[in-house]
C-alpha cells in the first residue's frame, strides 16, 4: 500500500489504528506506520499493542482462551462482556494525550533532511534572487 495515500501521522490517526488493529494484524499496520514515519512511537505502540488485544483474535492470550472456551470466539460476546477493555483503551489514550502530549519523531533522518532541502530548480531561483 502506498504510504502517500494514508492519513497523515497524528494522534488521531494513531488512536484509529488501535481500533483497526483489533480487526487486522497489527504487524503490517505498524510496518506501514514506520514506513510512513512521523509518529510519536510511544502512542503508536500503545495503540496497536493495546488495540490489537481488544478482540479475541487480536491477541495470543485471546486465541489461547478461545481454544479452551470455544464460545469466546464470538466477537459480539467478546465486546458485550469486555466493553470495559474498549473504555480503558480510550481513557488511557486520552490520559497519554493530556499528560504527555503528541511528540512525533522522524526515524529516517536522511529522508527527512532530503525532504526539507529545496529542490535544485528552487535552489537556483533563490540563489538568483527570484522566488
Amino acid at each position: 500500500m502506498p504510504v502517500e495515500t494514508l492519513p497523515s501521522p497524528s494522534w488521531h490517526t494513531a488512536f484509529g489504528l488501535g481500533f483497526v488493529s483489533s480487526v487486522f494484524d497489527n504487524i503490517p499496520l505498524t510496518a506501514l506506520a514506520i514506513k510512513q514515519d512521523g509518529y510519536d512511537w510511544g502512542f503508536l505502540a500503545y495503540a496497536v499493542g493495546y488495540g490489537g488485544s481488544m478482540l479475541w483474535f487480536g491477541s495470543s492470550a485471546g486465541v489461547a482462551l478461545s481454544n479452551m472456551f470455544p464460545e469466546a470466539r464470538s466477537a459480539y460476546l467478546w465486546l458485550r462482556h469486555g466493553w470495559h477493555v474498549i473504555l480503558a483503551y480510550v481513557a488511557g489514550f486520552i490520559v497519554l494525550v493530556a499528560l504527555i502530549g503528541w511528540h512525533p519523531e522522524l526515524l529516517n533522518k536522511t529522508q527527512a533532511s532530503a525532504k526539507s532541502l529545496p529542490s535544485t530548480s528552487n535552489s537556483r531561483l533563490v540563489a538568483q534572487g527570484q522566488h
